[in-house]
Order: structure tokens, then sequence, then C-alpha cells
């Protein structure tokens, strides 16, 4: 059995994404999804291909793992795979090896969930538990409840690069908390015109919602795996003055409800165990918890 590992070109980016879309099934594992890629692609196509890490076996690819920063990788294998323990072993080679070029700082991290075998391998070996997540899911196949939505008094709007002013500063407030100044404004526009006009573009549907006065109030951008697979939600966020009214709930209603139209199964979010607020949100939303997943950390 002949396993390569590969640093794709930025050309096979979006056959990639199309492979990475076969690999989503409900129930869904929290595992990395096309938007996971697509929300990465803001650092541009070049770096995206360059982050990227590919397993190969026979021609066809069976894994594959994204750089998050130098030293998290995140990796999801192809379902038929999951509990080979004879692929798990040859993947425990590169990623153990600080030679194979895996990861690009000195410590290693690897976010795998839902890949039974290679935990199993990589625990075996020594890896250890490191920062616990909660993958949750949202069932599309029948009605979905928008009471919540409905009763917020906002109004939704899913936006395209013109309206990058407005997704940007929400988001912004919502994670940073800090004074958007001209720089920041202008890097943090440029990234998400990146992802936004990027090779997995035509997966997201990214979604700004108005209160009363007009003012943004809360953001989401979803991205769908195609008709008959999971979608995923990433990221959401709410305006830091805007917190306590209930407009998490509500995006993240109207987001479910896009993936929906989209032909999506289910509405997929992963929420750090140490992030409660985001959990109350998408508990509250009507999402389902799937359990604790813990990255692993090589010794």
């Amino acid at each position: 059995m002949n396993i390569t590992q590969v640093t794709p070109s930025v050309d096979q980016l979006p056959t990639l994404a199309n492979r990475l879309s076969l690999w989503q099934e409900d129930p869904w594992v929290g595992h990395v999804h096309p938007g996971d890629l697509g929300w990465h692609s803001s650092v541009g196509p070049e770096q995206m291909a360059r982050d990227l890490r590919v397993w190969v076996l026979d021609g066809e690819p069976i894994a594959l793992g994204m750089l998050d920063g130098s030293e998290v990788l995140r990796m999801t294998i192809a379902p038929e795979f999951v509990n080979d323990r004879v692929i798990a072993r040859q993947l425990a080679v590169d990623l153990n090896d600080a030679e194979a070029g895996v990861f690009a700082g000195d410590n290693a991290i690897v976010e795998a969930r839902g890949a039974a075998a290679l935990g199993e391998v990589l625990k075996a070996g020594g890896w250890v538990d490191d920062e616990p997540w909660t993958p949750m899911n949202l069932d599309l196949t029948g009605t979905l409840d928008i009471t919540r939505l409905n009763n917020s008094g906002l109004r939704i709007e899913e936006v395209g690069p013109e309206a990058a002013h407005a997704w940007t500063s929400t988001h912004w407030s919502a994670f940073k908390g800090t004074p958007f100044d001209d720089d920041s404004r202008a890097r943090f526009v440029q990234r998400w015109t990146r992802m936004m006009t990027g090779p997995f573009a035509d997966r997201a549907h990214s979604l700004v919602a108005y209160d009363a006065e007009g003012t943004p109030v809360a953001v989401t951008t979803v991205w769908t795996a195609g008709e008959g697979r999971p979608g995923l939600i990433e990221p959401m966020g709410v305006h830091g003055d805007h917190h306590g009214k209930g407009y998490g709930v509500a995006i993240t209603i109207a987001g479910a409800r896009t993936l929906q139209q989209q032909g999506a199964t289910s509405a997929a979010v992963v929420a750090e165990d140490s992030n409660p607020a985001a959990l109350a949100t998408y508990l509250s939303a009507g999402f389902l918890p799937l359990g604790t997943a813990t990255d692993l950390k090589r010794p």
C-alpha cells in the first residue's frame, strides 16, 4: 500500500473541495468541511494551497489536512478509511516525523474528529488530549422552526463583497472587541473579499442581520457541501453592543434556513467547550450536541 503526502497546486483547490464534499455525511462528526477551506481561503489561494496536506492512495485522495497556524492540522479522512488501522499507521508516520513537512512549527496538534483509528494510533504513540470541542448538528430534513427569527425584528440580507464594511465591522466587534481602525479595516476587508471571490466562493452564503434602525448587529457565513449533505456555519457573531437580545440565535436560524434552501440535510457547527456562550446560542437555536471531541497533541 503506497500512500504519498502532497501539497496541492492552486488549480487543484476546487477539485479537492468537491472530493471533501463527498466525505460529509450525517450524522456529521465535526471533521474538516469545505466551508473550513472556504473560511481559511481569506489568506489567498496561493497560501491556501500551501496550507493543505493531501494523502493519496493509488492516485486518489484519502485524507486531507489543513494547517491552521503553524502547529495545528485540521484533518478529515474518507469515510471508508476512518476505521482502517493500516491507513492510520501510515498517516501517523508522517504526523510523527518532524522532517515530513506536515507542520510548520516545532509543536504539533491534530484535530481529527471522527477518525477513530487514527486517534487510537496516535494515542498509543503517546499523543495526549488537548483542547475539547463540541460538534453540533441541526436536522434540516423536516420543518425548520423559525419562530425566534421571526420574533427578533431583524431584517436578514444575503450579501456579497459590496457589503464588506457592514459584515467585517460586525464580525470584528463580535470577535476582537478592539477598535476597528483604518488599517485593521483595510486588512480585514481585503481578506474577506478574497474569501468571497476565491476558489470556494460558490459555496458561501454570507448574511447580515439589521435591526429596526438599519444597524448591522449580527453576521454569519454558511457553506454548502452540495445537496443532500451537511452544510457548515462558519463563522457566526453578534456585535458587541447588541449582546443579550437573542440576535445570535436569530442569525443562526437564518443561516440554517439558507442551508436548507440550498438542499443541505443538516446545519453543522463546532464550538469550543471553553466558550459556553456559543454553546448556549446553538442549543437555543435547536442544535443537538454530538459529544465532546478533543484535539491531540504530539509529545
